[in-house]
């Protein structure tokens, strides 16, 4: 399908990363010791410091990613898809930020959230984009430039799933783009080990066999009825396609 064919989406709705305050009627983490995963100094001092836990260490598996610059809480590193360095029901709760989308092993991580994580102790996290979504393909080659960042939201819905390589690379030769840009995006669609590449209702799955979801916040795209249809034909069974990613509470049965 020619790319140039394909809405425009726009950006998505329900950004808000304050995931404490949108579940503030189901838990609270004051006086908690709290674990932070995949979350930078200034997004700790925002969105977890202001709920006065008792104890925040942070987690990463990416020693050269801003996550790794935290100085003034305790830095673990390690992959949460195997088992970490911490004891048996260390946590009362654990926050995620978009961490999800780039884990190898959801069933490991899920297993081990479970294993770290205090009897009836919550998850919370934020997750996208899915691979099913408009900008599953998750490609962030040049942060500047609108056809190499996805959260730019300038970007053909679905090219990933909708378009042939080749229909890519002509796409991007049409603006003046080089083959190896080109190379580039195909690497990032499709090959890069970062991106898990798992459609949004298996996220659900994922996070259903491991635990409770409490509450939730869908992150979506308003996508055409047509596409819609087109994309549920070619991708059985899978429906939902509209769905970037979004924000749970999961907690611990």
């Amino acid at each position: 399908m020619d790319p140039n064919s394909l809405p425009r989406v726009g950006v998505i709705a329900n950004t808000s990363p304050d995931l404490l305050r949108l579940f503030s009627a189901h838990t609270s983490i004051t006086g908690q010791s709290v674990l932070c995963v995949g979350y930078t100094a200034h997004e700790l001092m925002q969105l977890v410091q202001p709920y006065a836990p008792s104890e925040i260490v942070c987690l990463t598996n990416w020693q050269n990613h801003p996550d790794a610059r935290v100085s003034q809480h305790r830095l673990v590193i390690g992959d949460l898809c195997r088992r970490t360095d911490f004891s048996d029901a260390t946590f009362d709760t654990i926050l995620l930020s978009s961490v999800l989308e780039h884990l190898h092993d959801l069933d490991g991580a899920f297993l081990e959230l479970r294993r770290i994580l205090k009897p009836r102790g919550y998850v919370g996290l934020i997750f996208g984009p899915a691979w099913s979504s408009a900008y599953g393909h998750h490609i962030f080659a040049d942060p500047n430039d609108p056809h190499l960042n996805f959260a730019m939201w300038e970007l053909p819905a679905h090219m990933h799933l909708l378009c042939a390589p080749e229909e890519i690379r002509q796409w991007y030769r049409e603006r003046g783009y080089t083959t190896g840009i080109g190379d580039t995006v195909l690497h990032w669609f499709y090959e890069t080990p970062i991106i898990n590449r798992v459609f949004y209702e298996d996220h659900l799955r994922y996070m259903a066999r491991h635990f409770q979801v409490v509450a939730s916040e869908i992150m979506y795209n308003e996508i055409p009825a047509e596409q819609l249809a087109k994309l549920r034909i070619i991708f059985p069974p899978y429906l939902d396609f509209a769905s970037y990613g979004g924000k749970f509470l999961l907690r611990a049965t």
